[in-house]
């Protein structure tokens, strides 16, 4: 195309007030796209609510009006968009597909604000943004692209038969569909009875710049915050980050660093993620006596990662599935050896066992093993690391990324050029 891209994204993670991390990924492609020229808004939806005190009388009101009130208009120049939903109290008393209706607001919301005059909306995840994108670019007459990233495929389609349907929905329907890895890719085609043969794999990419190794651990460490305990040099740090939930792997980690913390004195493992999940982890490291040689130090900012990062000397991720872990990426990028679970699309990136340790999912022996093999030597560590890094840089920056996503989306906007002229639309 000779024009500048014009694109709509439609996001339900996006950074936010309370927490940099949430959905940053989406922000750096966007901030990519950006870079390439492209001109962009984002849309996040946003519960309706009466003004206060009247948000008061009702809990869905109260938890709406402090979700708006967490949402960020602007983020780093680029504009976040809120159509306000109204959920129709009480809702027993009311009928009516809440998606649909999301949807419509999507559409009324870009007419009224004109923002309708695009080249195409991009959906990232599955469900519920590319639900409601595939709506949107319905609409306005423009094609629909949908971002798998992990969950959107794999665990909230098992939870919720609702956003199974939709999924499925979305998978036959959206002009272009976009996974972080291939072997999302192939995951998302087990939905449908006939799996598509036209996806396109666009990772989320790692700035190798800003995370990058370091020279001087002992400044990292008190950049990061670390607890003073762990600030001693002669102690080596195993750092994993994620959401405090069972399919993160938490337990099996736990359990296999239960086994090895005895041989292995001087180290000790750094967790790390959101406030709240499925697993009280404090307590879970209480119960297998591992207060001296484990901690979990909660939340951390976005801009904090770099510097838990550098100040660390390996990291691990056990989870039951991702699409490609951006904490895997983003480690090895900082030189850091890798021990990742053999989900989504690490075996993309670690392709060789210099690059990294690749272990099953949900299997403590193998990831005993591991945390063996990586600890006992410092220059094995440190060859690890190194090859990570240069496999990392292959993966590419977000920019780099959403060049490739622009390339699939030009080619996508000129094959249904002479379809939406001949029906009118311009």
């Amino acid at each position: 195309m000779n024009s500048r891209l014009r694109l709509l994204v439609v996001s339900h993670a996006y950074p936010r007030k309370s927490s940099s991390f949430h959905g940053v990924f989406i922000h750096r492609w966007n901030l990519g796209l950006r870079e390439h020229g492209v001109e962009l808004a984002v849309l996040q939806l946003a519960p309706w609510s009466p003004p206060w005190p009247l948000s008061e009388v009702d809990r869905a009101w109260r938890e709406g009006r402090r979700r708006r009130l967490d949402m960020r208009d602007e983020v780093d120049g680029i504009a976040v968009h809120h159509p306000r939903v109204v959920a129709p109290r009480p809702s027993r008393f009311f009928r009516g597909d809440p998606w649909v209706r999301e949807s419509e607001t999507l559409v009324r919301y870009c007419r009224a604000q004109r923002l309708d005059r695009v080249d195409a909306v991009v959906g990232h995840f599955m469900v519920p943004d590319g639900y409601h994108a595939l709506g949107l670019g319905r609409a306005l007459g423009v094609p629909t692209a949908a971002v798998g990233w992990g969950d959107d495929v794999h665990a909230w389609p098992e939870e919720r038969p609702y956003w199974r349907e939709r999924l499925r929905e979305v998978l036959a329907h959206v002009d272009l569909p976009v996974a972080c890895s291939r072997r999302l890719a192939s995951d998302a085609n087990q939905w449908l009875e006939r799996g598509r043969d036209d996806w396109r794999v666009v990772y989320g990419g790692v700035d190798y710049q800003r995370f990058r190794p370091t020279d001087d651990q002992a400044a990292a460490r008190a950049r990061a915050g670390f607890p003073a305990e762990l600030r001693d040099p002669r102690l080596r740090v195993m750092v994993t980050l994620g959401q405090p939930v069972r399919a993160k792997g938490y337990v099996e980690l736990l359990d296999a660093w239960a086994a090895v913390s005895p041989d292995r004195g001087d180290w000790r493992l750094v967790m790390g993620g959101a406030a709240s999940g499925d697993l009280d982890i404090p307590s879970e490291i209480g119960s297998r006596g591992l207060q001296e040689r484990a901690v979990w130090i909660g939340p951390q900012p976005a801009d904090q990662i770099p510097a838990l990062l550098q100040g660390s000397d390996a990291f691990v991720l056990a989870s039951h599935n991702e699409g490609l872990s951006l904490s895997v990426l983003e480690a090895m990028a900082t030189g850091l050896p890798t021990i990742a679970t053999d989900v989504g699309g690490h075996a993309e990136v670690i392709t060789n066992a210099s690059e990294g340790w690749l272990v099953a999912p949900r299997n403590t022996t193998a990831l005993i093993r591991a945390i063996l093999e990586l600890t006992g030597s410092a220059g094995a560590r440190a060859l690890h690391g190194a090859a990570g890094r240069q496999a990392a840089i292959r993966v590419g920056s977000p920019a780099d990324n959403a060049g490739r996503l622009i390339s699939h989306l030009e080619d996508v906007i000129a094959s249904q050029q002479p379809a939406r002229h001949a029906v009118g639309v311009s």
